[in-house]
């Protein structure tokens, strides 16, 4: 187990986050050499597999953020031992990447560390910390541009860097609010740092052999042509959703086309996904010379967590559909501007749409007869109702 401590380690999250489990370093060499460390805290070591904190996890499949509550898939006292924090020294699978100058990878290492993180940010504090470049923090604006450059490397391979917004639902004093979500410079540090982390691991699994669930995507299209054909649209990167094929989990490693990487693994949420759980389970035991989960049973939790998570998916749908059903109700504006993205099943007057003052995309109700046009805004009125729903006519 290698010690981390004496590196400057960022700890990069929401204002209160359940789940702390990645943090960020700059570790610089001679020849002005500059490795990137990316830190993902390492629960698997604190209960073994097939445990009852372990079968409780995997029943869950993954913690539930709903609007009035959260659900943790780890337990409480596991939490308060894996989450990172500040001056708190945390054991970790930990990986150090070296990048060549166009930000492709040079060579990567993952190995146990121990880690004593300096500073525990918001988004909001490290976009002023990056956008002000103080002297005092220049490791964190070095590590923005290493990671700006992964992302120019990955775009030439093809990598889609979504930009369409998005929402949150939040309950304060009993009052519903939707909150804009823009994509911040530190999100997109700390999201390509969390994509890295994903393919070098990946690379690991597949160079030692090691089952694993990845997860892969085939494009359906030629995304570049969409993009101009839709080029004046403020939808552009949802349109372009509906015409590349999902992403799915296989245990055979192969291209993953959006992400543009040849293969890919999500291992940076342990404390939440029990898939990534799993992956790091397996880093871990083979860093340790344990005996691995087989390929067999690693095909059986693929399945299952499959299904549960269309459960969870379920639960996740139902409790934002009840709170937007009374955001709208408390609302009640006249008419509502939308863009309608596609019917998914015009005989049940069922469609997926996009309200661009709220960045919401989501199915309704809809009634009426408007026909498929990315650009053009509509406007309708909300109609309170006992469906699972929402309904809205034209």
């Amino acid at each position: 187990m290698k010690d981390l401590t004496h590196l400057k380690t960022y700890i990069i999250d929401s204002e209160d986050p359940h789940e702390v489990d990645d943090a960020i370093s700059l570790e610089k060499k001679e020849d002005n050499i500059k490795k990137l460390w990316i830190h993902i805290s390492n629960p698997c070591k604190l209960f073994v597999q097939d445990s009852s904190v372990d079968i409780d996890a995997r029943n869950k499949n993954s913690s539930l953020y709903l609007t009035n509550r959260y659900e943790p898939m780890l337990t409480e006292d596991i939490l308060q031992k894996a989450n990172l924090s500040q001056n708190k020294i945390s054991e970790t699978i930990s990986a150090v990447i070296e990048f060549n100058d166009d930000g492709s990878i040079n060579n990567y290492e993952i190995i146990e560390a121990i880690i004593k993180p300096k500073y525990q940010l918001t988004y909001e504090d490290a976009n002023e910390i990056l956008e002000l470049e103080p002297k005092e923090e220049i490791e964190l604006v070095e590590i923005k541009k290493l990671l700006e450059k992964s992302i120019l490397f990955r775009k030439k391979n093809g990598a889609i860097i979504f930009e369409s917004p998005n929402s949150k639902i939040k309950l304060f004093n009993n009052k519903i609010t939707l909150v804009k979500l823009e994509k911040t410079i530190a999100q997109i540090v700390v999201s390509e740092a969390m994509i890295l982390m994903g393919y070098v691991t990946s690379l690991f699994l597949k160079k030692h052999n090691i089952p694993a669930a990845y997860r892969t995507q085939k494009l359906n299209c030629d995304p570049f042509e969409i993009l101009n054909k839709y080029k004046d649209s403020e939808i552009k990167h949802i349109l372009l959703k509906q015409y590349m094929g999902r992403s799915y989990i296989t245990i055979e490693p192969n291209y993953h086309e959006s992400l543009g990487l040849p293969l890919y693994v999500q291992s940076t949420s342990p404390l939440r996904r029990y898939l990534d759980l799993i992956i790091q389970r397996q880093v871990y035991n083979k860093l340790n010379n344990y005996d691995l989960i087989s390929i067999n049973l690693i095909s059986q939790i693929i399945d299952y967590s499959k299904n549960k998570q269309i459960e969870n998916n379920n639960i996740i749908r139902n409790d934002k559909y009840k709170y937007l059903s009374k955001f709208f109700k408390n609302e009640n504006k006249k008419f509502y501007k939308i863009i309608l993205i596609k019917w998914i099943n015009h005989k049940r007057n069922i469609a997926l749409v996009f309200f661009p003052e709220y960045s919401l995309e989501i199915l309704i109700s809809l009634f009426t007869s408007i026909e498929l046009y990315s650009n053009k805004i509509y406007k309708v009125k909300y109609y309170l109702n006992d469906n699972n729903l929402l309904e809205f006519t034209y």
